[in-house]
C-alpha cells in the first residue's frame, strides 16, 4: 500500500496510490488546505497518514475535501477524514442522489461487491463553480462517461487538470470502465457518447498536465486522448468485448480488496454479484464455469492476476 508523492508545482502534492485506492491531490495554502478524493474505505488509516505527510508542517489541518465523483475508491475515506480533521466535505451536485439517503446500494456498493462507509457532506459543487486550492483558482467541469455525474477540476493559470477517472494515461487504459449498455430508443451507448464529449472538453481546455485518478501525472495529453478515442470506438462497436472488460476490471478490483479468491469459487462469485450477473445475462451469455475459466485465463495472460495452488491473487498493489 505504499504511495508515491509528486509535486507538480508549489502548493500541490499528488499522492499516487495503487489501483484499489485512487490518487489523492492535496492543495495547500496559507488560507485553506484542500484534498481532492479520499481513496478506499478499508485503507482510510493509510490515507490519513499520507495526507498528513502532504500537509505543510506549520499547519497540519485539512480544511476541505472535494470529490470528483462518488465511487468507492474516490469517496471511501470521506468518513474517516471527516472524523480525523473535522473537514468540510463537498460532493458533485448530481451525486447527492447516490449518497442520500444512504442504503446498501449507495455508491453502487451492493451491485459491485465493494465496501463504502456512509458519510455526511456539507455542500455540493456544480459545473461552472470554482474553488480555491494551492493558492490557485480551480473551475469545475462536467466529466460524464465513467460516472455520468462526475466532475473534473481545471486551473487555467497553471494549465493543470484533475480528471478523476475521466482520463488516465493510455498505458493504463485511458479511463475508468464505461458501461456497455445500449439505449433502446436511440440504439447508442450514451456512456461512451458522453465520454467522447468529455474528451472534446479536455481538448478545449488544452491542459499542459493531467493529474489522473489513477497513475502518475502526465503531460502527453493528446496522445492519451487519441488512444482512448480508439479504445472507446472499439467498445462502442463491440459491447460484448466491453462487458467482458468490465467483468475483468471489477474482478481485479475485488481481488485487490479481498487479496485472494479460490478459483473454484469464481463461478459462484460471478453468478452472485449483481454487476457480473447482469453483464453475463445481457451480453456474454455463457455458463458460469466457462465464463470463470475464460476471465481467469485472460487475466493471467494479461499479468493482472496469478494463480497458485488454485488461489487467485492480484499482481498489482492496492
Amino acid at each position: 500500500m505504499a504511495a508515491n508523492f509528486h509535486h507538480p508545482q508549489s502548493g500541490i502534492c499528488v499522492i499516487e496510490r495503487g489501483w484499489l485506492n485512487c490518487n489523492q491531490v492535496v492543495l495547500n495554502s496559507s488560507e485553506e488546505n484542500v484534498l481532492v478524493d479520499s481513496g478506499y474505505g478499508r485503507h482510510a488509516a493509510a490515507t490519513i497518514r499520507y495526507v498528513d505527510s502532504a500537509l505543510p508542517a506549520e499547519r497540519k489541518n485539512l480544511d476541505r475535501l472535494i470529490n470528483t465523483h462518488c465511487h468507492s475508491d474516490h469517496m471511501g475515506g470521506n468518513a474517516a477524514l471527516r472524523a480525523h480533521y473535522q473537514c468540510r466535505i463537498t460532493i458533485p451536485v448530481d451525486e447527492v442522489k447516490h449518497v442520500q439517503p444512504w442504503t446498501e446500494q449507495s455508491c453502487w456498493s451492493e451491485m459491485t461487491d465493494q465496501y463504502a462507509e456512509p458519510f455526511a457532506f456539507d455542500d455540493t459543487i456544480s459545473p461552472g463553480d470554482t474553488f480555491e486550492g494551492g493558492d490557485a483558482t480551480w473551475a469545475a467541469f462536467a466529466a460524464p462517461g465513467h460516472d455520468m455525474d462526475a466532475l473534473m477540476f481545471h486551473c487555467a493559470a497553471s494549465g493543470i487538470l484533475i480528471t478523476g477517472d475521466a482520463l488516465w494515461h493510455i498505458k493504463h487504459g485511458g479511463m475508468g470502465f464505461v458501461w456497455p449498455n445500449i439505449d433502446e430508443k436511440t440504439g447508442r451507448n450514451t456512456f461512451i457518447d458522453s465520454a467522447f464529449a468529455t474528451l472534446a472538453q479536455i481538448e478545449m481546455l488544452s491542459p499542459r498536465l493531467v493529474i489522473p485518478g489513477h497513475g502518475q501525472p502526465f503531460g502527453d495529453v493528446q496522445h492519451s486522448i487519441d488512444g482512448l478515442r480508439a479504445r472507446l470506438k472499439v467498445f462502442s462497436e463491440n459491447p460484448e468485448k466491453n462487458a467482458r472488460h468490465l467483468v475483468k476490471v471489477m474482478l481485479v478490483f475485488a481481488l485487490l480488496d479481498k487479496q485472494q479468491m479460490r478459483l473454484s469459487d469464481l463461478p459462484q462469485y460471478l453468478s452472485t454479484v449483481p454487476l457480473h450477473r447482469d453483464m453475463n445475462e445481457q451480453f456474454l451469455r455463457m455458463p458460469y464455469d466457462e465464463l470463470a475459466g475464460r476471465i481467469a485465463n485472460e487475466l493471467v495472460s494479461a499479468g493482472a492476476v496469478q494463480i497458485t495452488d488454485g488461489i487467485m491473487r492480484p499482481t498489482m498493489r492496492a
